[in-house]
């Protein structure tokens, strides 16, 4: 009877005999032999049994060695047999892959307890040459079914050992069992393999259902190779017709005659790096975000097509497909969200797309612990800063210009020391009288003097004593500092009108009273959202309470309106500001602060778990990152977009009344709007003039 044996490994090879059967020992004695045949180990060799739920598989991606059997119509007397001269080839096959694409790998074999694998010859041939060829560590590892172990501590392997690898070997027996393939693939689905697309898989068993196996979901990034005869296939990721999953053949061997050098020609057999995607069109998902990403909706249903317009991400997306020849399919999220985390443990909008595996990636997304659980992730670029806008500070009221010099504190202590220092001049000089018996001064001539020196308008010197006159020369000395300080203030504050000051802080935004703010939905969702809620910062608490959701442009026109605060993205706000409500002037209403304050580590794009394509994406944006050209794209972008839109506006002469605001540096010349303050106070004197004759008149009367 004839038998064809397949191998492939992380790119498929797939290698045909021609052999009897013979008995030939175990596995569960494949230690021992090893031990015996070949005297000194270079790999570690041992068996575990472990009991596995049955799952199904999602990714796998590696190199797979597949036996391909092929049975003659014979009588069935005669029964199979195979040859030891073949199945002692198959190992030597296996062997040489080993060492030449697999050497200082964690090797994991693996096969089910229920499948005749565990004692076939086939067996012992493989793990007898791969252990006399690689000096890497080898787990034997057979699965049952029963309790929920998984595998991935075995897979992980150790810090000795520089990649992975898997070998499975199936059976006739499991072409008609479907629950044996089925057990071990569930197992590797436990173990996360689909998390790796880097562990390298072998596959050894029968040519007959060996296709199937080969396209299993959880090998669907795996670059395959298949051979009969021994003919060599590559099953690979993006090599068919728009960059579909496909088998070629590439070359032809004989069991009888191994050309084992074959390999060598092969560089990529084992590891394509993926340099060509031949048009392969990704899922992507995305939702509006300039000028990072931008497009245009193709029609109002909810998850439509869009078309890119030019930002950052969508320059950086065209750069890396036409470097590694893909197509993409842009689409906007449903809901228009990033992603939060929902009480069953999913993620909802892009986050939850790609979770699901329903978008290959997304564009512009914020990475948080929670996220990179589920994902993987592509920094592109920092993160944008937050602002606050408002309205621009305006000239403060001249009515009160006089008192603005000094503040209130200021103020209250001043009238404190008039009063008190005249109390204290009195109380000295009345007791210097009563021990002297000279004459003294009253309290209300104590307090006059106190006045009229610090009006600079000083009246005699009411001191009778040494004690007093040094008290006196003090207080010449205070009233000095204090008219010196207020005239040189108020000087300034005439010339130069005041403005209120603007928050620059969210702490600012706390303190004003009456003050609000708020934000835009697609900016207070997802990682922002996740920031503000769970900040522990009393002051972020309070912002996080009091956040008003709005859109765009009634968050701006209670801007304008003044006693509210825009906060939001600084590259955002500064295209719509420039855009929309600057004057041809270039004079604005709105104020952004100076200061910022970051919420979002970076920004980027959110991969799916396992994609095979991630590397090559790292590797190609940090090369554009390096040229600088990512940040020269972000200026032009926003140039270009703030250009294009007053081209649009064009801005008339209403709005730019509306925007301009006063222009403080011209020459001044005082007028009676600054000095209103100063009829104000006399007229507030002769008010109290007359006040004070009234209770006078009530008083003589009484």
């Amino acid at each position: 009877m004839h038998w064809m044996g397949l191998l492939s490994l992380s790119s498929l090879v797939v290698v045909s005999w021609v052999t009897a059967y013979k008995k030939m020992t175990p596995v569960s004695q494949v230690v021992e032999v090893v031990e015996e045949e070949e005297g000194t180990v270079h790999g570690i060799v041992w068996r575990r049994t472990m009991e596995i739920k049955e799952e199904n598989m999602k990714d796998a991606v590696g190199v797979m060695v597949k036996e391909a059997v092929k049975e003659e119509e014979e009588k069935e007397e005669e029964g199979p047999v195979r040859s030891e001269e073949m199945v002692n080839a198959v190992g030597v096959m296996v062997g040489q892959i080993v060492e030449d694409k697999l050497q200082g790998c964690h090797i994991m074999f693996l096969s089910s307890s229920s499948s005749p694998a565990v004692h076939s010859p086939i067996v012992n041939s493989i793990l007898r040459h791969t252990t006399a060829k690689t000096r890497s560590s080898l787990v034997v590892v057979t699965v049952t079914s029963g309790q929920q172990q998984d595998l991935e501590q075995t897979m992980w392997g150790n810090t000795f050992t520089t990649c992975r690898a898997i070998i499975m070997y199936f059976t006739d027996h499991d072409n008609n069992n479907n629950n044996n393939t089925e057990l071990v693939f569930g197992s590797l689905e436990r173990a996360g393999l689909w998390k790796l697309p880097e562990t390298r898989v072998v596959m050894v068993g029968p040519k007959n259902g060996m296709e199937g196996r080969l396209f299993q979901s959880s090998l669907r990034n795996t670059i395959n190779c298949v051979d009969e005869r021994v003919l060599v296939y590559r099953r690979c990721l993006y090599c068919n017709t728009h960059g579909q999953p496909g088998l070629q053949l590439l070359f032809q061997w004989n069991l009888t005659e191994l050309h084992l050098d074959r390999l060598s020609q092969y560089p990529h057999l084992l590891n394509d790096p993926l340099s060509d995607l031949k048009g392969h069109t990704f899922r992507v998902a995305t939702i509006s975000y300039f000028p990072y990403i931008d497009y245009k909706r193709d029609n109002e249903e909810p998850g439509t097509t869009v078309t890119p317009l030019d930002s950052v991400n969508v320059r950086i997306l065209d750069a890396l497909a036409n470097s590694l020849n893909f197509t993409y399919d842009m689409r906007e999220d449903p809901s228009r969200s990033f992603g939060n985390l929902e009480t069953d443990g999913m993620y909802s909008g892009m986050m939850g797309q790609l979770q699901r595996e329903e978008a290959d990636f997304c564009t512009m997304l914020a990475p948080t612990p929670g996220r990179l659980k589920v994902v993987d992730y592509l920094r592109l670029t920092p993160s944008d800063a937050f602002v606050i806008a408002s309205l621009k500070p305006s000239v403060l009221p001249a009515n009160l210009a006089l008192v603005r010099p000094f503040s209130r504190n200021v103020w209250v202590c001043v009238m404190a020391c008039v009063v008190g220092w005249g109390l204290v001049l009195w109380m000295l000089q009345g007791v210097w009288s009563a021990l002297t018996g000279l004459h003294t001064i009253t309290l209300a001539k104590a307090i006059e003097y106190s006045w009229s020196v610090i009006l600079e308008n000083s009246a005699k010197d009411p001191s009778v004593n040494i004690s007093g006159q040094m008290l006196v020369g003090w207080w010449l000395v205070f009233c000095l500092v204090i008219s010196t300080g207020f005239s040189s203030s108020l000087i300034s504050h005439l010339t130069v009108q005041g403005r209120s000051r603007a928050p620059e802080s969210l702490g600012d935004l706390v303190e004003q009273e009456g003050w609000t703010w708020g934000t835009e939905p697609w900016a207070y969702n997802g990682a922002t959202l996740e920031y503000f809620s769970k900040h522990t910062d009393t002051i972020v608490k309070q912002i996080h309470t009091n956040m008003q959701v709005l859109v765009l442009e009634k968050a701006m026109n209670k801007v304008l309106a003044g006693g509210f605060s825009f906060v939001i993205v600084k590259n955002y706000i500064l295209v719509i500001i420039a855009s929309t409500y600057t004057d041809t002037y270039g004079q604005s209403a709105v104020y952004v602060s100076k200061k910022e304050f970051s919420a979002l580590a970076c920004y980027g794009w959110g991969i799916r778990m396992g994609a095979p394509f991630l590397n090559q994406f790292i590797t190609l944006h940090a090369h554009l990152e390096d040229t600088g050209i990512i940040e020269t794209w972000t200026k032009t972008i926003m140039a270009d977009r703030v250009s294009s839109n007053r081209e649009k506006t064009k801005l008339d002469s209403n709005t730019s009344q509306q925007l301009s605001v006063q222009d403080d540096q011209r020459q001044v010349v005082l007028s009676l709007s600054h000095l209103q303050g100063a009829f104000y106070l006399l007229g507030l004197g002769c008010v109290a003039g007359a006040l004070g004759l009234m209770a006078e008149l009530f008083l003589l009367v009484v």
